[in-house]
């Protein structure tokens, strides 16, 4: 308690020998912080809003415009060529993990989880740990485990169902691993 008091006494005489100049440069630089930080937030709102601007044209307005004019694909005499091709993208929720994953494995495409088996050591146990990959189960310890199927993995595995017109990845597997189906614009020039 005497050492927060005389803490405080030392505190108040330093900002009471501080000078006006001082003040007004550290209120200076406090503005420019807090300029600084709104204008990071108003760059950050405004790139959320042209990634939602790129994704409305890219993913729906140019795909729609060529299927309305019946292609799938222009190209121009420049050699430039404008296209909606597939897109999928697919993620196991925490929720269905264990759904998704027995489907897998019971569709023959068990190999596409990852299992990964861990336990944690403290400081200087290196060679306890090397010892353990071995007797783990002698031991009697209890590793963490975690099943988890890459993203990318599983993007290829859902684009590989759909376009091989796999009738087991019906609509109910869809659901299970949340499958997201459209087109996506590409430009070439």
């Amino acid at each position: 308690m005497a050492l927060e008091i005389l803490f405080e006494k030392e505190t108040q005489k330093k900002i009471e020998t501080l000078g006006e100049e001082e003040l007004k440069g550290l209120s200076k630089l406090c503005d420019k912080l807090l300029r600084t930080q709104g204008t990071i937030g108003n760059t950050e709102d405004r790139l959320q809003r042209l990634k939602e601007q790129e994704k409305t044209l890219s993913e729906e307005l140019i795909p729609q415009c060529l299927a309305d004019i019946g292609v799938q694909e222009i190209r121009l005499t420049d050699g430039s060529r404008i296209s909606a091709e597939a897109y999928y993208g697919a993620r196991i929720t925490q929720a269905r993990s264990v759904s998704a994953h027995t489907w897998l494995r019971e569709q023959g495409h068990g190999d596409l989880i990852k299992n990964i088996v861990s336990v944690q050591f403290g400081r200087g146990e290196d060679e306890r740990a090397k010892e353990v990959i071995q007797l783990l189960k002698k031991e009697g310890l209890m590793p963490d485990q975690k099943e988890s199927v890459h993203p990318s993995s599983l993007k290829a595995f859902v684009r590989e169902q759909i376009e091989s017109g796999n009738q087991v990845f019906d609509q109910k597997a869809k659901e299970l691993f949340s499958v997201y189906e459209g087109k996506r614009t590409k430009i070439v020039k």
